[in-house]
């Protein structure tokens, strides 16, 4: 196709106006083939405890939502199982094993702020249960197995030699043992039952067992009882024994797919896998059958490699293996940063690019602090190249499954109302300040929402705590010709946030929603009042079908800006031209550009007024070409491209 001969590789300065002209051809041709398809795609990164701090502070989780969603991704995939730990208060492993959570979040629920702040911004939510059927992380060094091991030897996998199965640092579960399945089939039940989610994603160790293993006393029992008390084959390459315990493996997957239906059939059944046949002949992931057999709703190939000619081989190779239909479930996996490793801007949109041509909708990263490096380069280049349009989740019945939520601050007057005695004071809540009272006159703050559906809701506040608040925070909930009295207490907490006051069911129409009042107030004390937020319920209400005008128009934490791009004139230009820009409040911006390769090769700072601005930009320095720009406040970005034609 025409397509394969565009490379941002491509050093325009020496090219004639003619070329010139063709390439910018070719890009108008290609943005117009990815705004045709953007409407229904997967935009999906996973978020790790490892080598990313955003997991362990609330607000950093909040950030990284609305970057996202500022971005044009629509689906976030984090991490809830990894080295034998949950990364979310387990009931479930508390029983179990003794321990909760990881202790590095202890006293916390990551998975839970990560879902209000994803669906908020409107994203969907799958929880990864990475470590799979690993139990922990050794490095091939004594002692294997850790604490659950330890607790549960007979869960282990063992090599024909009796030893520990340990492949590439990772020590193994046996996924044949309906213990270590049962295992985790509970905790997948406890999130689901727990959370309202949209996906679970299992990867490359799940279901998986390394080719060399599968010869414990469990396995072994199981294997003999189907074949006339024979034991496995020694040579564990054996065709029918690796068939055997793929075998289990795929029965395995099929209960997990049941399971999530049993509970909600909109959940999502995810899997990023190695890539087949290396995946079947090392792990024993019979890939092709999650698929085709419909057991896997999305399907994630890693396709992890270093450069273009690895992807595309890759690439074919994997949709060699799909049924009719089943490319529509295919997402690429696209391996964006791992130690020292971060993928070039270049090959990036090489990558993407194919993943176009090939028909492809949308891709999966690992992981999301690669679309941070180098002042957000990664990130900035998929959204100006990529996903500059709103795409939704596929497979959602063409309905917005997350609208982004109905978000009211406490300032805002157009959708809240003042009684009484109340001071606006600098405290850092959901934005820099709060409204606090201690009068002894009545005083209240009343919430009023635009519902865009008749639903069941989950409405939250945001709490500050602190020894001079009140532990009797009196709020009502009008919902459904009914009214729900809940009381919080802001004096002691663990920390800041978004605290649920329940579900609710709310017709759909703009309505007062909430209202807090001092009627409880002790002496002495304060009552302070922040932002109300509504969520749609999807596990209460999974038929609601949102319509794009219906969506509600929502902030995003925590800017205060709505920017408008006009364009810029001249355009093509030489070497000077104007970048129209209308703000509705006075903020400060950043504006960078971007070459075709995605290379920042221009910044900086700017001061709008409220009303339309004007944004000088000098391209004396730069050769002919494309390029791309940013303009960001805190919490909005708003892209461009424009042509420099010398």
């Amino acid at each position: 196709m025409m397509m394969n001969n565009f490379s941002p590789k491509i050093n325009l300065s020496g090219l004639t106006v003619l070329n010139l002209l063709s390439i910018v051809l070719l890009i108008t041709i290609f943005s117009a083939t990815i705004n045709a398809q953007v409407n229904y795609e997967f935009r999906g990164v996973k978020i790790t405890d490892i080598d990313s701090d955003v997991m362990f502070d609330d607000r950093k989780i909040a950030e990284a939502m609305d970057f996202l969603a500022a971005r044009g991704f629509n689906a976030v995939i984090p991490v809830v199982w990894n080295a034998g730990y949950t990364q979310y208060p387990s009931q479930f492993l508390q029983n179990k094993i003794g321990v909760e959570i990881d202790p590095q979040f202890l006293g916390r629920d990551p998975l839970n702020a990560i879902i209000i702040e994803a669906h908020r911004a409107g994203l969907e939510v799958y929880p990864w249960f990475e470590y799979g059927f690993a139990s922990w992380y050794s490095g091939g060094t004594p002692p294997y197995g850790g604490h659950l091991i330890q607790q549960y030897p007979q869960w282990a996998s063992k090599k024909n030699d009796g030893s520990h199965c340990t492949k590439n640092g990772f020590d193994w579960l046996s996924g044949i043992n309906t213990d270590v399945q049962d295992l985790i089939i509970g905790m997948v039940s406890e999130v689901m039952t727990k959370y309202d989610i949209d996906g679970i994603e299992f990867s490359d160790r799940m279901p998986a067992l390394p080719v060399e293993c599968g010869y414990d006393s469990v396995t072994v029992e199981i294997y003999k009882s189907e074949h006339s008390g024979n034991l496995p084959p020694q040579d564990y390459d054996n065709a029918a024994w690796k068939r055997w315990r793929a075998d289990k493996l795929n029965q395995f997957y099929a209960r997990v797919r049941d399971t999530v239906y049993s509970k909600q059939q909109d959940v999502m059944v995810a899997t990023s896998p190695s890539l087949y046949p290396w995946a079947y002949e090392e792990y024993l992931q019979d890939v092709p059958n999650w698929v085709n057999t419909g057991i896997a709703d999305q399907f994630l190939p890693q396709l992890y490699r270093y450069d273009y000619f690895a992807y595309l081989q890759e690439l074919n190779s994997t949709l060699s293996t799909l049924a009719p239909g089943k490319k529509d479930i295919t997402f690429a996996g696209i391996l964006m940063n791992v130690g020292s490793y971060t993928v070039s801007p270049s090959l990036l949109i090489q990558f993407m690019q194919l993943d176009r041509q090939k028909g492809l909708k949308g891709e999966g990263f690992f992981f999301y602090e690669g679309l941070r490096k180098n002042s957000n380069q990664l990130a900035d280049t998929i959204r100006a190249l990529f996903y500059s349009q709103p795409a939704e989740v596929p497979g959602r019945n063409n309905s917005p499954w997350r609208p982004k939520g109905i978000l009211v601050n406490e300032d805002d007057a157009a959708y809240t109302s003042v009684t009484g005695n109340w001071q606006l004071v600098p405290i850092l809540g959901y934005k820099p300040n709060v409204y606090r009272t201690n009068s002894a006159d009545y005083a209240a703050i009343s919430y009023t929402a635009d519902v865009q559906a008749d639903a069941w809701q989950s409405v939250y506040v945001y709490i500050v705590s602190n020894s001079s608040f009140t532990s009797n925070a009196r709020y009502t909930v009008y919902h459904n010709n009914d009214s729900t009295v809940v009381i919080v207490d802001q004096k002691v907490r663990n920390r800041n946030g978004w605290v649920k006051l329940g579900d609710f069911y709310f017709k759909k129409g703009l309505r007062t929603v909430l209202k807090v009042d001092n009627t409880l107030l002790e002496p002495g004390k304060y009552l302070i009042s922040d932002a109300m937020l509504m969520l749609l319920n999807r596990k209460l209400s999974p038929d609601v079908v949102i319509t794009s005008a219906d969506e509600p128009e929502t902030e995003v934490l925590p800017s205060e800006t709505d920017l408008q791009l006009s364009g810029n004139y001249p355009n093509p230009f030489n070497p000077a031209t104007v970048i129209k820009v209308k703000s509705r409040y006075d903020v400060s911006v950043t504006l960078k550009v971007f070459n075709s390769a995605g290379s920042l090769v221009a910044e900086s700072e700017h001061y709008l007024r409220s009303g339309d601005n004007e944004l000088q930009f000098n391209g004396s320095n730069l050769a002919s070409g494309n390029y791309f720009y940013s303009i960001r406040s805190r919490g909005e970005i708003i892209n461009g491209k424009m042509v420099l034609l010398k």
